[in-house]
């Protein structure tokens, strides 16, 4: 009995050694994939050494020293330390500035004139320019896609482009608006004038549709600056491809000469920035919404120096108690009908509204100024009140309702298309 106790136990004993090898630990929860951006030294910096740390380049950007990245959240800080990485910033989400409960109309209604675009006397100068140059001066509507389709749009919408996610689609059916916001911004730039529906500020001006924003209206910076990067390359990809250094106005390129963007967001990312810095140094106008939570400043991207940033009114001139103070310039934002996606038109409010306005007037200055001297107007600054550029023609041209000069409410005032096409031709 005594010599079989001490079996039984090594039995249990390696019985017990065995099961606790077999054991399975609790799995570890994997970290959360984050997107960023890499400002970069572009000689020496390694890509494969992104995936050694287990991220995965999303983007190159063409035009700025920067790169998009997916990564896990805790390899964040080894990627700060790679060779040729001068800068780490994370992506943040940008929205669109719509206000308001939309307003169906019924589908291809008779044309009538928005009251907004009759508000900045728009159609007082289609007999000079309605935006047309032999395709020369385009806008790209950054935004939530166009309903490229549209009876009212259609034949201005020449091309279009998606970014979501990081990736660059030219499909059709990648870029067509799920949301509406886009291709309402963009009647009021250039709804057809014909017999039905609406006519946009320059009803004869070509149109990018470039979708950063998804179907609910949001959409990351990442995106954004991807898009805007779109709108400098234009359809054929290629930065000044006949090598004269004149990009914006030069017959022999497609970028975009007014970049809209009607959406904006509370993060200040620098690779965004740079981006814009890039479309201002080749002469492209950029437009933003001020944005639409009546604080004390314009958003990100409106608040740049190199952006002309806008904020709404209503008819009878007031500011609307949604727009964000300190804008450049003012411009109808409330009750505003345009087109919408399955050929019918919907009236909304919002700085999204306003920024149309503007960059249809901006069309119409260049489209002018084109046809005439063969060349566009530089963009000017913040502080321009000469007629040589185009932020000065349109701050010395504004019905100024505010304090003198630019104040917080109106900013140099509300746009006049019609004094502005009249002093950019002299």
């Amino acid at each position: 009995m005594s010599s079989k106790v001490p079996v039984c136990v090594a039995v249990v004993v390696v019985i017990f050694v065995f099961v606790a090898m077999c054991a399975v630990p609790a799995t570890a929860e994997k970290p959360e994939i984050v997107r960023v951006v890499a400002h970069i030294d572009k000689h020496h910096f390694k890509e494969n050494s992104v995936k050694q740390i287990g991220g995965r380049i999303v983007y190159r950007f063409k035009l700025i020293d920067a790169v998009v990245i997916d990564i896990p959240s805790n390899a964040v800080g080894k990627l700060k330390k790679l060779e040729g990485v001068l800068k780490v910033e994370f992506d943040a989400k940008a929205k669109l500035y719509r206000g308001g409960p939309p307003w169906l109309q019924p589908v291809q209604p008779p044309q009538e004139i928005p009251w907004g675009i009759e508000r900045i006397k728009a159609p007082d100068v289609w007999n000079i320019t309605d935006g047309s140059s032999n395709g020369v001066i385009e806008v790209a509507v950054v935004d939530t896609g166009v309903d490229w389709d549209h009876p009212d749009l259609a034949a201005n919408v020449v091309w279009g482009v998606s970014t979501l996610n990081g990736i660059v689609s030219t499909d059709p059916a990648d870029w067509y608006d799920d949301n509406g916001h886009g291709t309402h911004v963009a009647g009021t730039i250039a709804a057809l004038n014909n017999d039905i529906g609406v006519v946009g500020v320059a009803p004869n001006v070509e149109i990018y549709a470039i979708k950063v924003l998804d179907r609910t209206g949001s959409g990351t910076y990442t995106d954004i600056a991807i898009g805007i990067e779109q709108a400098i390359l234009g359809p054929d990809g290629v930065l000044d491809a006949d090598g004269d250094g004149i990009v914006a106005g030069d017959s022999d390129d497609d970028a975009a000469e007014v970049i809209s963007m009607s959406l904006g967001g509370s993060v200040d990312d620098d690779f965004l920035h740079d981006m814009i810095i890039k479309a201002y140094s080749y002469g492209i106008v950029i437009v933003a919404a001020s944005g639409n939570e009546a604080t004390d400043q314009p958003s990100y991207p409106a608040i740049y120096p190199e952006v002309i940033a806008v904020g709404a009114t209503d008819s009878t001139d007031a500011v609307a108690s949604f727009s964000n103070l300190q804008p450049e310039v003012t411009a109808p934002g409330v009750d505003i009908l345009s087109t919408y996606p399955d050929d019918s038109y919907e009236t909304l409010s919002g700085t999204s509204m306003a920024t149309p306005h503007v960059s249809g007037v901006v069309a119409l200055i260049q489209a002018a100024y084109y046809n005439k001297y063969g060349t566009v107007l530089p963009v000017g600054t913040f502080n321009d009140t000469t007629t040589d550029t185009v932020r000065g023609i349109l701050h010395v041209t504004a019905d100024d309702l505010g304090d003198p000069g630019w104040d917080i409410y109106y900013g140099y005032g509300i746009v006049r298309a019609d004094l502005a096409v009249q002093t950019a031709l002299g």
